[in-house]
């Protein structure tokens, strides 16, 4: 199990903005872990301290965030940290017991790899538009096992993956905690923690083509979904809110019975808090909390070509774009909200459909304002 210790030091006096200092040290002999990086997860806001483990962290946005530290040799931590006011911390991190094994540290580049890899980066990175101008520099850290007895893939890397989105002008150093692909329900689920870092442009043509690119990945995407629940003006903003009925339905198929899982659209548009959970809801968050499957159509903005594509690659779509259609559920009872459009635990709501096909390629830090 990881082992967070972050201690609160001092407090200072609050002011417009919000500057975080502290020092990271071995938890074991209290001797400082030289530079390693320090960042809030999922923004722009990131660091390496220093030989004697010191950092700062300046201007930074006000909410809650992750709080990674992430060094070689040492179990990569997060904590959840509300930055609404100056603090130094002092952070105590363990070794990592957790040793390679055999089949993570193997040669990576024989032919079961590079089939594990095509996986990985179709599921991980995705097959947009934006994909294919997104790279995973440092390929080689990725390790893989394949478990057929489960019919499971996981997957991790050894360091941090630097991945360069030459489409929305970002380089990302990301944390990958796991991946895991399911062949049997060909489902995937990843958890990391991303910091970002604007590129810089050849010229004001690129700077403006990437700040399109942004606004389109943006609109219609998760984050703008939760952002608009959290206002709860999911309607003004383009989405249609419907709910989903599942039931079991039996069917014969060659003379015998066979029970599937059925999903009934009901029709009738839901305004934004019927999703929400008005008594765990507070000023600055929002409880996401509903039963049963949740269709959101995001109807200013059609499905890409790509997308029909992987839904249907032998072509039996339909030639004409539907609006962005997308299915959630959540896997707890309560999710929470920030206004920025964060949410808590990031595993506990899944997306399928438009959400489902959209990976790594179209994310954005929740410091993105268009």
């Amino acid at each position: 199990m990881k082992t967070f210790v972050l201690v609160l030091l001092t407090t200072l006096a609050v002011h417009a903005q919000f500057t975080l200092k502290g020092r990271v040290v071995n938890a074991v002999d209290e001797q400082p872990v030289p530079f390693c990086s320090v960042f809030l997860a999922n923004t722009t806001k990131g660091t390496t301290a220093d030989e004697n483990g010191y950092f700062v962290l300046a201007n930074l946005p006000v909410g809650r965030f992750d709080l990674v530290v992430s060094s070689v040799g040492f179990e990569t931590l997060a904590s959840p940290l509300n930055t609404n006011q100056p603090a130094s911390l002092l952070i105590r991190v363990r070794s990592s017991a957790t040793q390679l094994t055999e089949v993570q540290v193997r040669a990576n580049r024989d032919p079961e790899w590079l089939e594990h890899l095509g996986l990985f980066l179709k599921n991980f990175i995705g097959t947009s538009k934006n994909a294919q101008e997104c790279k995973i520099l440092n390929q080689n850290a990725l390790w893989f096992d394949d478990n057929r007895a489960t019919m499971r893939l996981m997957g991790g890397a050894k360091e941090p993956l630097v991945i360069e989105n030459k489409a929305l002008g970002y380089r990302i150093r990301y944390v990958l905690d796991q991946f895991l692909y399911d062949y049997g329900h060909k489902s995937v689920s990843y958890l990391g923690y991303p910091v970002y870092e604007l590129m810089k442009s050849r010229g004001r043509r690129e700077q403006l083509r990437w700040e399109q690119a942004r606004k389109a990945a943006y609109l219609g995407s998760p984050m703008h979904f939760m952002r608009t629940l959290h206002a709860r003006n999911t309607a003004e903003e383009g989405f249609e809110i419907r709910r989903v009925l599942e039931r079991a339905d039996s069917t014969k198929v060659a003379g015998k019975w066979r029970v599937e899982q059925v999903r009934y659209l009901i029709n009738d548009k839901l305004p934004a808090p019927f999703l929400l959970n008005k008594d765990a809801s507070t000023d600055s968050t929002t409880a996401l909390s509903f039963k049963n499957l949740i269709q959101v159509t995001y109807t200013k903005e059609k499905e890409s070509m790509e997308y029909m594509r992987n839904v249907a690659p032998f072509g039996t779509t339909s030639s004409a774009a539907e609006a962005q259609t997308s299915i959630i559920y959540l896997t707890e009872p309560l999710v929470t909200i920030e206004r920025n459009g964060n949410f808590y635990n990031p595993l506990g709501v899944l997306f399928e459909g438009y959400w489902g096909w959209e990976k790594m390629a179209e994310l954005l830090p929740l410091t993105y304002e268009p």
